[in-house]
Order: structure tokens, then C-alpha cells, then sequence
């Protein structure tokens, strides 16, 4: 795995296990050899913490370089700004890659993202990216393939270590342990506590049917970042399968106060949609 190490190693764990403050400070430490990487990752965990207006004030939109344009279109997320971007050699750079995926990712242009990801086979980012789309997508199968294949070559490192134990929680039965135990090992390494990491965790127990300790876990995401959106989501299902409707009502109002546009809110808006016309077809 000695190919996979860089300046950057460290950093870039930090930034995939959420812990961006720190991710933040180990990138500081490092001498500017390699400017554009060093930006993209400190923009990147600026835009985790909600630091959008100064990541598009320190990027200029006149400058030259692809990879800080890619990241401004991704801080305003606009994808149409990537149309003159994606050419074959900025397409070279992984960063790049990673940065254009997202975007397009967020504009709901999964087939193109996946386009471009597959473009670096042995990348670890860009392949643990594809896993969480393939996830999304159901399709348990082309993720497990993948996961397999990366382990070949980047068992040990976290990320690849985290896209095993996302895809353990889709497979179900025993692999809930695994995926728990995963999570956890990862906590330890790192030594950081983050909404992430707990957040992972409680899903875990969730999947067990472990309520009480999925609760804790959550509460300390909270702790570790009480605005958290996927922890609030989290919260709003794990009262709901408690029967706890004060805290899920709770929960749920905060979570359409800090992120109205969450995937959780829109699943849960087009579910009630569809119960109304279910019950208005049955009243007729």
C-alpha cells in the first residue's frame, strides 16, 4: 500500500472520517510542494464546515486553475460550470475527477459522475465515491465487486476500510457487527471523535435493533457537531422506531431549519405524497 502514501495521506483520512477541523490543521504543517492538492483539500473541509462564502472569496472566478474552478462550481454547486472543465487532461487529475463527480453528484448527474470516476480504477477516493453511488443505487452487487477488488490493493487503508463497512450495513445479518466493529476500530485509530464516525455507529446498532446504544451514539454526534444533518435524520428515524414522536417532531423541525434540501426530507416528502394520493384514490 506504500504506492498509496503521500504528504497528503493523513489529512485526506481525517477529511473521509469527518474530522475536518483537524484535517485542517494537519494540512497547515505542510510545505506547499504540491499548492493546488494542498488547496483543494483545505477548500474541501471549508466546505464541510459550512465555510462556503470564504471558499468562493479566496477563489477567484478569473482563475486559471481547473481543479479551483471545479471547486468553486462545487461551493455554488453548479454544475454547469464544469462544461468547459471536463476535458482529457484536467480528466488526468484525480483531484479533479473527485471534485467534477461531486458536483455533478449533487446535481443529480449520477451517470456522468460514474463516468468520470471509473476513469481512475486504482484511485481510492474516486473508487470509494463510486461504491457509496452504487449503494445508493441498490445495486449491493456492482459495490461488492468493487469492494473486493480495492481490497486487493488498499485493505488497510481507512478509506477503503469505510466503503467495506457502508457496503457490510447494505449486506445485512452478521455483517451489522462487522460493520460496527469497523466504525469503531476506525474511532480508535484515529483518535477523533466526529458526527460521522458516531453517526456510522448508530446506524449500526439501529440495524441490531440496539435503540438505547444507537441513541447514545447520536447524542454524541451531536456533542461532536449538534447541527449535523445526517445525525438529525438519524435521530428522527431512531425516535421513530422508539415511538419517541416529541423528540422525532423535534429533531425533524431542526433538521428543515440546517439542511431543507437533505435526502432524508425529500424521501420523506415524496413518501407522504404518495400515501395522500394513495388515500385520496381509495376515498373515491
Amino acid at each position: 500500500m506504500s504506492d498509496l502514501i503521500d504528504d497528503f495521506y493523513s489529512a485526506r483520512n481525517l477529511l473521509y472520517l469527518g474530522a475536518y477541523p483537524q484535517a485542517l490543521a494537519a494540512l497547515s504543517t505542510l510545505p506547499p510542494t504540491n499548492e493546488t492538492e494542498l488547496k483543494s483539500l483545505q477548500y474541501r473541509a471549508h466546505l464541510s464546515l459550512g465555510n462556503k462564502a470564504q471558499v468562493l472569496r479566496e477563489i477567484p472566478p478569473t482563475t486559471s486553475n481547473a481543479t479551483l474552478q471545479a471547486l468553486r462550481s462545487l461551493a455554488l454547486q453548479d454544475a454547469t460550470q464544469l462544461e468547459d472543465l471536463l476535458t482529457a487532461d484536467n480528466l488526468q487529475s484525480p483531484t479533479f475527477t473527485v471534485i467534477a463527480a461531486h458536483t455533478l453528484l449533487a446535481a443529480g448527474q449520477r451517470d456522468e459522475a460514474l463516468r468520470l470516476l471509473d476513469m481512475h480504477p486504482r484511485n481510492l477516493e474516486c473508487t470509494t465515491l463510486t461504491v457509496a453511488i452504487y449503494l445508493g443505487m441498490d445495486r449491493l452487487d456492482l459495490a461488492q465487486k468493487l469492494v473486493a477488488r480495492v481490497r486487493g490493493w488498499a485493505e488497510d487503508a481507512p478509506v477503503a476500510q469505510l466503503a467495506e463497512a457502508w457496503t457490510a450495513l447494505v449486506e445485512g445479518g452478521q455483517r451489522y457487527n462487522e460493520a460496527y466493529y469497523v466504525f469503531m476500530e476506525l474511532a480508535q485509530a484515529s483518535a477523533v471523535d466526529t458526527a460521522r464516525l458516531y453517526c456510522a455507529l448508530a446506524v449500526s446498532k439501529m440495524h441490531l435493533g440496539q435503540y438505547d446504544e444507537a441513541t447514545s451514539h447520536l447524542q454524541s454526534a451531536l456533542e461532536a457537531d449538534p447541527n449535523d444533518p445526517d445525525t438529525l435524520a438519524n435521530l428522527v428515524v431512531c425516535n421513530s422506531l422508539t415511538q419517541s414522536s416529541e423528540a422525532r417532531a423535534r429533531y425533524l423541525e431542526q433538521l428543515a431549519q440546517v439542511a431543507p434540501n437533505h435526502p432524508f426530507l425529500r424521501d420523506l416528502q415524496q413518501a407522504d405524497a404518495r400515501f395522500d394520493d394513495a388515500l385520496a384514490a381509495m376515498s373515491k
